[in-house]
């Protein structure tokens, strides 16, 4: 073999040994934009984490004959939270629990918890729900019991659930109680009283 072909074996070489590298890089990119299905641009998480954090609310609150916590805008809503209303700590805090929550399952299940079925999901979030407790008691916003950390997952049901109950569609077609008292009618049809309350 003369330096001639030498040099062009081995520019080859580095041809083959480039390209397989832009290529392996190009289909793990593929792969992780066909993982993320986003149809709003997150404010404060990765695209990866909105959508993980989609569908952690939307196996806590799926949809049944009431829309579910996607399509009342939930996560979008935690992610402007996040961005405008919580202290540094308490973004880090949160970005640190939706990546644990990824580990954990992959650990449980070998997929992340967007590639879990919506069984495993489920059974995830609820053996998560039991090892998180509850808050600890309080009247009038005055805890009784000394504070105690909170699990990621007991505050992230609690934003998941305020998102929820505080939107317009829910206050104005699906929570029916009138919280300023009137006239006491004991039998009126509702359809002729409606039932939204936050007008």
């Amino acid at each position: 073999m003369n330096r001639r072909e030498l040099l062009k074996s081995s520019g080859l070489f580095v041809g083959y040994a480039v390209s397989s590298a832009a290529l392996t890089n190009l289909f793990i990119s593929c792969q992780a934009e066909a993982r993320v299905n986003l149809d709003w641009n997150p404010v404060f998480l990765s695209k990866e984490q909105a959508n993980t954090l989609a569908e952690i609310t939307e196996t806590i609150l799926p949809k049944t004959t009431t829309p579910g916590a996607k399509e009342l805008a939930v996560p979008q809503f935690i992610d402007k939270m996040l961005k405008e209303v919580s202290g540094k700590a308490d973004q880090i805090n949160f970005v640190a629990g939706l990546t644990q929550i990824d580990k954990d399952c992959t650990n449980k299940y070998g997929k992340t918890f967007v590639e879990c079925s919506a069984e495993d999901r489920t059974a995830f979030l609820l053996a998560m729900d039991e090892a998180a407790g509850v808050f600890p008691p309080s009247v009038w916003g005055i805890t009784l019991a000394p504070p105690s950390p909170v699990a990621f997952f007991r505050q992230l049901k609690s934003l998941t659930l305020f998102g929820y109950y505080t939107s317009e569609e829910v206050g104005k077609n699906i929570l029916s109680y009138d919280p300023v008292p009137g006239d006491f009618i004991a039998c009126m049809p509702l359809k002729e009283v409606g039932n939204a309350w936050n007008e």
